[in-house]
């Protein structure tokens, strides 16, 4: 299955595919442009955007580890998770752009393939851990909060849940779930947005007109639509904007790839002060999300994007996170992401009279060595495995069908 041509998407730009069937994309094909798709085995891969990743999942892992052990360090971390949704949202259009540009149609079947060998293995291990833990770690968990995990619709379940269960869902074990279960609803979302374009007469125009009125729906109703906090902070249709706004970003460059090479230096100039004001929120900003629920996550998705065009300029910041460590850390950023919060939640539980530092520093080093442990492991080795479609297909629907019966029993 697959989209039909959308003929004039980037008719200003030459895709070279590579080894691995990715392909790089440039306005002339005698010259490298900062451009990227999200594969890094591709001549275009950026490193410096696994360094931005890098800084996201950390200060993510931060403000966890710190608000369980009482410190005040990296109070507004949260705001990771925003720049990780713009950054996606960036990643997955230009990966379709780019396959639109070089078969002339995406094959939904191998879209769907990748991600799910990219994002499966480790997420399933995770949650067949915490559901074989559960009765001695989290003896309130319930099946629903694991089938909830396994099938993408945490954030919904969290809002079903409403506040009384708060220190169930989102504070459970697998309360960080939500963001992944959002990311997957949109790029359902995105696939069809691409397939309508497609059917048009003018599909470039169309898939523009589609995202932008995306935008602006979701940042209208961030603004201007009043709903309880825990609606406002994990309901798809009010994140969308920071998704979109990466998305939006890949569209510009894909068939306006000017904007960044005329203004490369201006671009780097720009990201300085916008990763900054990232960095200085993340550290000193507020743990209430407050006016972020009310348009400011639509503000730090144009602000992610200042840092991403910053990056692609290939400046002085994309050389300040392209160091090999910082870049090690981007690449296991998604395995960390999964692991930190149990991990949080069990030093929390066996070591709960520890010094306040003792437990932050343990946290921190206990989460990064499980996630290295998960991305060799698991992540890594099957997401390169080479299995057709219809195998992976089927592989992820028996596994969800077998950790979802198996958290039943378990946890019923």
């Amino acid at each position: 299955m697959s989209c039909p041509p959308l003929s004039t998407l980037a008719d200003n730009s030459v895709v070279r595919p590579d080894r691995a069937g990715s392909a790089t994309v440039s306005p002339h094909p005698s010259r490298r442009t900062p451009t990227t798709v999200n594969d890094h085995r591709s001549p275009a891969y950026e490193p410096a955007l696994d360094g931005l990743r890098a800084w996201a999942v950390t200060a993510v892992v931060l403000y966890h580890a710190s608000a369980t052990s009482r410190l005040n360090v990296q109070t507004g971390g949260f705001i990771g998770v925003s720049v990780f949704f713009t950054l996606s949202g960036f990643l997955v259009t230009r990966m379709l752009l780019a396959e639109h540009q070089a078969n002339a149609a995406i094959d939904l079947r191998r879209f769907w393939s990748r991600r799910i060998r990219r994002l499966a293995p480790a997420s399933l291990t995770v949650i067949a851990l915490v559901v074989l833990l559960a009765s001695r770690e989290w003896p309130g968990m319930q099946p629903s909060d694991a089938a909830a995990g396994i099938w993408g619709y945490t954030n919904w379940h969290v809002i079903a849940s409403g506040e009384a269960q708060l220190l169930r869902t989102i504070v459970g074990p697998l309360g960080p779930f939500w963001s992944l279960a959002v990311e997957e609803q949109f790029y359902l979302l995105l696939v069809i947005a691409f397939a309508i374009a497609a059917l048009t007469r003018r599909p470039a125009a169309t898939l523009a007109a589609v995202l932008s009125a995306g935008w602006l729906v979701s940042a209208v109703v961030q603004l201007a639509v009043s709903s309880p906090a825990y609606r406002a902070e994990f309901g798809t249709e009010r994140r969308m904007a920071e998704l979109l706004a990466g998305c939006l970003l890949a569209l510009a460059l894909q068939h306006r790839p000017s904007i960044l090479t005329t203004n490369a230096n201006a671009w780097g100039l720009a990201a300085l002060p916008a990763l900054a004001a990232l960095i200085g929120y993340g550290i000193f900003g507020s743990s209430d999300p407050g006016w972020l629920l009310h348009g400011g996550y639509v503000a730090v998705g144009i602000v992610s994007v200042v840092v991403i065009l910053g990056v692609l300029s290939h400046g002085h910041l994309a050389r300040l996170l392209s160091v090999r460590p910082i870049v090690k850390v981007g690449v296991m950023s998604y395995s960390i992401y999964l692991v930190h919060w149990p991990v949080v939640l069990m030093i929390d539980h066996h070591f709960a009279h520890a010094g306040r530092w003792p437990s932050l520093i343990s946290k921190v080093v206990v989460s990064f060595a499980a996630a290295t442990a998960l991305h060799l492991l698991v992540e890594q080795p099957l997401r390169r495995a080479r299995m057709t479609p219809r195998l992976t297909g089927a592989l992820w629907i028996g596994t969800c069908l077998s950790v979802t019966v198996a958290a039943g029993m378990l946890l019923g």
